[in-house]
């Protein structure tokens, strides 16, 4: 028989043991494998959304930059336009003026 003395019996209950011990930690592995895999592809796509994030504020600012640029020159275009209409306004304003003045005169 196996068993023939206690010693024997220690040795198979060791090495059952040792059996469930090495079935124990290959699961462990297997989950802990599959926890750092998902752990992976969650910080790629994480990577991937702050990425498009990012390219997303760069374009906006880009577009804001433009935008700033060509409100700046549309204003001071307006600006200027203002300025001469103005200015062509209380030109003919003087004309119409003078031209009363010597209507008045005569």
């Amino acid at each position: 028989m196996f068993i023939e003395t206690s010693k024997d019996l220690l040795y198979v209950v060791l090495a059952f043991c040792a059996l469930w011990l090495t079935v124990f930690i290959s699961w462990l592995l297997y989950y802990l494998i599959a926890l750092l895999r998902d752990a992976d592809s969650l910080s790629r796509q994480i990577k991937g959304v702050v990425e498009k994030a990012d390219q997303l504020a760069f374009a906006i600012h880009e577009k804001m930059e433009r935008g700033a640029a060509t409100m700046t020159l549309v204003a001071n275009t307006i600006k200027e336009l203002v300025v001469w209409g103005i200015q062509e306004r209380s030109k003919t304003q003087k004309k119409s003026s003078s031209r009363k003045r010597d209507d008045d005169e005569e």
